[in-house]
């Protein structure tokens, strides 16, 4: 394979921006083969617009076949070298709660090789709400907030922290708000930070694991 179409491989897989940080030698977890097309079709297809979403219509249906995830499915999902299966594997984790997987989503969220999944890594550390979700927010905030050509997941990431610092009695964002701030400006972002959105969705995987 040629580097031309390495990179329109990434690219389609959702590798849009190539860079180095400090997490780069941390090791992820990758399948190194591709998922059989069956996968996509009945995991990945119906879900990954879904999850996450403000859309419940596929809810209701996924309550019908829930038994059926798995944890072997879901670290394949997770290791697929795509945004769209590893959004729906993070979310599965969450929902079945597989904590034992921390440690894959938290690793994937620091090196932020793929785009279109961080957000959905800090709603499912938010719903593990342990030590390692707020030591891999933590991370990713002390990096990301002084790295203002990332466009990445960093005001998801300040709210999934506050968030677990309201429900805990923490203070672990305070520190980064100065580097909040000023990244705001730089990006000349209006908007500030609001829990509305990440306390709605953990309040549907609460429901969807009963």
């Amino acid at each position: 394979m040629n580097d031309l179409q390495k990179v329109t491989d990434l690219h389609a897989a959702g590798a849009i921006i190539r860079h180095l940080s400090p997490f780069a030698s941390l090791t992820s977890h990758e399948n190194g083969f591709e998922l059989p097309a069956s996968i996509l079709q009945q995991w990945v297809k119906p879900y990954y617009m879904n999850v996450g979403s403000g859309n419940d219509e596929w809810i209701e249906p996924f309550y019908q076949v829930k038994s059926l995830i798995t944890h072997d499915l879901t670290t394949l999902l997770l290791g697929d070298a795509n945004w769209q299966t590893r959004k729906v594997g993070a979310y599965f984790a969450a929902v079945n709660q597989y904590t034992d997987m921390e440690d894959m989503i938290g690793t994937h969220f620091l090196k932020s090789e793929l785009s279109c999944v961080g957000s959905m890594y800090t709603l499912v550390l938010a719903s593990f709400n342990s030590s390692k979700s707020v030591t891999y927010l933590d991370k990713y905030l002390h990096y990301y907030l002084k790295r203002p050509e990332l466009h990445f997941d960093q005001q998801a990431a300040m709210e999934a922290s506050l968030y677990l610092d309201a429900i805990n009695g923490t203070d672990h964002t305070s520190q980064h708000f100065p580097h909040w701030e000023k990244l705001r400006q730089q990006w000349m972002h209006s908007f500030g930070l609001s829990l509305q959105y990440l306390e709605e969705q953990l309040a549907v995987i609460k429901n969807l694991r009963n």
